[in-house]
């Protein structure tokens, strides 16, 4: 899977919608969005190695730290609001298990979420997954989402409001609003995010203010293609090939762990080959059975 190039993709709905996460949250989706494909049925599931994401993103977090993490993710709620004016609350993910031994989170997605990332023709955000990754900040990490919604057109113009309330820094229903002094949402936010955007990923953005009497009202972004970041690429094989065996091949988990343990990865990959070949000329009737067969486990 060459992850410095993954595209990945989400409604727009999601870009816009009112949430909080922190950065090892939105990592840990941002890979398991890496792996979603169109033709995924309501019951896949996905997996995240831990190794992995810490070498992308050059962190070390603790086995608490993920835990605390994924619970965290479970009870986020994503306010979305319908084109038919009904108001959807759901979690990103339904569910987490950590597989002993093997530094791997299975993650169950919601399925009222699935919509909004599977068969977009429009009104869809785009970005690349290594990019959203090297950003250190939380609220930088969902400016570079709405920036890149909008690169095409070269500009975002967005009342501060409305920027607090999907950064989840103003909640409508209280009031209540944090970093009112401009200075402190300039210095603490803003400027943090700007400044890791236009060193770690493709778009090159600059601002201005608009006031309403003494109050910066409103922010106008003007968006630019910067040059793709280049970067090293860490690979997981074991984990997308975990991932495979169980999804695509059904088997059983304790047998795909056995095949990885006891083979090498080219190897798997050119064996899986030929099992697709002979399924795709209707000579399989039991894709788990065969393969398990064919691996001897």
């Amino acid at each position: 899977m060459d992850l410095d190039n993954k595209l990945i993709v989400q409604d727009n709905a999601i870009t816009s919608a009112r949430y909080e996460m922190n950065a090892l949250e939105k990592n840990i989706i941002y890979m398991m969005m890496s792996q979603l494909r169109k033709d995924d049925t309501a019951d896949t599931i996905y997996y995240v190695s831990v190794r992995e994401l810490m070498e992308k993103t050059a962190t070390r977090n603790s086995y608490e730290d993920f835990k605390r993490a994924t619970e965290q993710l479970i009870g986020r709620v994503l306010q979305i609001h319908r084109p038919n004016g009904n108001l959807l609350q759901v979690s990103m993910i339904s569910s987490a298990e950590y597989i002993a031994g093997q530094g791997v989170i299975e993650i169950g997605l919601d399925p009222k979420i699935r919509p909004f990332f599977f068969d977009l023709k429009q009104n869809f955000t785009a970005f690349q997954l290594h990019m959203a990754l090297s950003l250190d900040s939380k609220y930088a990490k969902r400016v570079y989402e709405m920036l890149a919604q909008y690169k095409n057109l070269g500009q975002l113009t967005i009342e501060v409001v409305e920027l607090k309330r999907r950064l989840y820094l103003y909640d409508e229903k209280t009031g209540v609003e944090q970093y009112r002094n401009w200075a402190d949402f300039e210095r603490r936010i803003l400027s943090v995010a700007q400044k890791e955007i236009n060193e770690k990923t493709d778009l090159r953005v600059t601002y201005t203010t608009v006031k309403q009497g003494r109050r910066v009202s409103e922010l106008h972004f003007a968006i630019q293609a910067g040059p793709q970041q280049i970067i090293i690429d860490y690979k997981d094989e074991d984990t997308t090939l975990f991932g495979r065996l169980v999804n695509e091949f059904r088997l059983r988990k304790e047998q795909a762990q056995a095949i990885l343990d006891k083979m090498s990865s080219a190897e798997i990959t050119k064996r899986l080959y030929e099992i697709q070949l002979m399924r795709s000329d209707n000579k399989i009737q039991n894709i788990g059975g065969y393969t398990a067969k064919a691996f001897g486990v």
